[in-house]
């Protein structure tokens, strides 16, 4: 076949957005990556949940710098993540497959953790397109949803290692699985300061009953 008689297609993207609101405004930037191999929620979501996490260690206001750091820091690890600017609107980018806005806010009053809120949308162009959208409100449902899409992830990958076994498959889902159990900590931290709160103990009586609780999560 003559070179010229070839058509290249553009690769399918995954796209995350980064918004923060604080007392002046509400800023946004977005990042886009090769939606293959690791441009997915599952691959993702622990990202964001690590970010979330990392405000709440430090009591840290979210930023837009601060989330750009924290992608970088991942940067040349074995699980990507988006680093390239995209500056379109992804709603009219047939190349996206998946776009991932996430939404944060100071935490008020005594509230611990940034607010966040998270919308996924997957869709598939084309002749017999679809598309799903997923949404989660809360840093607590945003990390526990992440650990259930890493968590069938890493189930998914185990099933093809049992039928199908290669190197390949049982190197990613090794990758899965070490992922899962980054996320597992997020969530159970996140799982135990909500059931305190849920359970009326006083802000002090938190720090010293949040590693009993969260034992029981083992």
């Amino acid at each position: 076949m003559a070179t010229g008689t070839l058509t290249l297609r553009a690769p399918r993207l995954f796209v995350l957005r980064m918004s923060v609101t604080d007392a002046t405004a509400t800023t946004r930037r977005s990042w886009c990556m090769p939606a293959a191999p690791f441009g997915a929620p599952a691959w993702q979501l622990p990202t964001v949940a690590d970010y979330l996490t990392a405000l709440n260690r430090t009591q840290g206001a979210p930023t837009l710098e601060k989330f750009a750091d924290h992608l970088s820091l991942r940067a040349g690890g074995a699980v990507p993540a988006p680093l390239e600017y995209y500056a379109y609107d992804p709603m009219h980018d047939p190349r996206v497959s998946t776009w991932m806005d996430v939404h944060t806010e100071p935490a008020q009053g005594g509230e611990r953790w940034a607010r966040c809120a998270l919308s996924v949308l997957e869709q598939e162009t084309g002749r017999c397109g679809w598309s799903r959208i997923t949404r989660r409100r809360g840093a607590y449902e945003v990390i526990a949803h992440a650990y259930q899409e890493v968590t069938a992830e890493a189930e998914l990958l185990a099933g093809r290692m049992r039928t199908r076994p290669n190197y390949g498959t049982a190197e990613v889902h090794e990758l899965a699985e070490q992922m899962r159990a980054r996320c597992w900590r997020a969530h159970r931290q996140a799982r135990a300061e909500q059931l305190l709160i849920r359970a009326g103990k006083p802000p002090q009586e938190k720090q010293k009953n949040r590693r009993s609780i969260a034992l029981t999560f083992h």
